[in-house]
Order: C-alpha cells, then structure tokens, then sequence
C-alpha cells in the first residue's frame, strides 16, 4: 500500500468490492460456498476495510514557531509562526507576517535586517507525485510528499522590496510528517517542509534561501494524524 500513487489508489479502492464480490466471494473459510454466493458476515468485514481505505489517510496542520536571530544580540530569541496544513490532495506552509524584526541569514545576501511586518513567505504545493506512509518501531507514523510547488516570498526593505506575493517561482520540495499520538507538538507530532530551490527557476527564493531550506520548528498547536492501511 504504500508508496502507490493517489490516482492508482482510489481506482484500487474502486474497483475492490466489485471484483472480490464478482470472482465468487468467500465463505466463512475464506473459500467460495457450493451455491457461489458471498457470505454476509465476509462481505461486510471486506466493506469495512474498503470503508477504513478511503480515509484521508494523512493529514493535519497547526503552527511551527521558529526561533530567529534578535537585531540586537543575535541570539535566536523571536519568534516567527508558521502556519502550515496538508492532506494527500495539498500542502502549504506560510508565513503572513513577522510581528517582530529579526535578522535573516540569506544565501547571497549575507545577513539582512527585517523589520517588522516586512516578511511575507507562502509555500503552496501543486503537484503530489509521492506520498507514502510507514509506521516507525517506536508506533509513530510517518507520511512523506513529494512534488513540485509554488513559492512566494516577499522581502520589503526601505528604497526595495525583494520579491513579490503575487508571483510564484517553482521549486520541488518534501514533506515529512510525524503522528506520535493524540496531542499535537506536546506528544510528538513533527512536521518538516524541504524546499529544493533552482536558481534558473526560482532566483528570488533561491537568493535568500539558498538551493535547500527545510521549513520547520517547535509545533505549538496542531494535530498530525496518519493511518497506515498495511497496518490495519
């Protein structure tokens, strides 16, 4: 089950009942009876697990506070939340504003002051080419996605804005979530958005970012939940 596309799934899950139902059924025993008819008890159990398979099988979301360099000391004391939610259909993961100024350590530009409410970043996944779920030794569960996504940030300096909310660059990206429990962030629930970022095809976040950036930090509201169907 895991690893298979979303589109092979639901077509899978489609075309399940039907199949099983048409090739004979089964009887208590797991075996045709002599009139080839399906037992009730067995094809109810087969619904149930058909019903358990279509689940949102993944999905969650809440805020990621990441703490980022202070203008004065340069210890890593503000705060800037990340909003960021997803399921097997989409993603994002953005940040609105920056109610405080931070310094922000950029790939060509060095370190660059940012002052309040000057930030702008939204990560909006349009392509999910992977998504695949396992269940860790520990009983955690983890979801990976990956696929291609378009990213807008904004930078607004005093004579210069660099970038735009309004114009996206393309990048790729993956996605790693955590279900540790009910609880969120407190229990154990992570989640961790790698960014890959092409200079030729996203110059801006590349600039700033660098070709690697992995949006993420402390989980301080949310829920993750992640069903394994090869658990089930």
């Amino acid at each position: 089950m895991t690893g298979m596309s979303r589109r092979r799934f639901v077509a899978v899950q489609a075309g399940l009942l039907p199949a099983i139902v048409a090739s004979g059924a089964f009887a208590q025993s797991g075996t045709p009876d002599a009139s080839g008819t399906a037992d009730a008890a067995t094809i109810a159990e087969l619904e149930d697990t058909i019903r358990v398979l279509s689940f949102n099988t993944a999905s969650g979301g809440g805020v990621n506070v990441k703490m980022m360099p202070h203008p004065d000391t340069g210890e890593p004391t503000v705060a800037l939340p990340e909003v960021f939610s997803f399921d097997r259909n989409y993603a994002f993961c953005r940040v609105d504003t920056n109610p405080e100024a931070f310094v922000m350590p950029t790939f060509a530009m060095g370190e660059v002051l940012i002052e309040p409410h000057t930030f702008y970043m939204a990560m909006d996944a349009t392509v999910i080419d992977q998504f695949e779920i396992t269940t860790n030794s520990d009983g955690s569960r983890t979801v990976v996605l990956v696929g291609g996504l378009s990213c807008k940030t904004e930078v607004a300096q005093t004579t210069v804005t660099i970038g735009s909310r309004t114009e996206g660059e393309h990048a790729t990206y993956r996605i790693e979530a955590v279900d540790a429990g009910v609880g969120g962030g407190p229990a154990g629930d992570r989640f961790a958005f790698t960014v890959f970022f092409d200079p030729q095809e996203a110059p801006v976040n590349h600039g700033i970012f660098g070709p690697e950036f992995t949006f993420t930090g402390t989980m301080t509201a949310g829920e993750i939940s992640i069903v394994d169907p090869a658990a089930i």
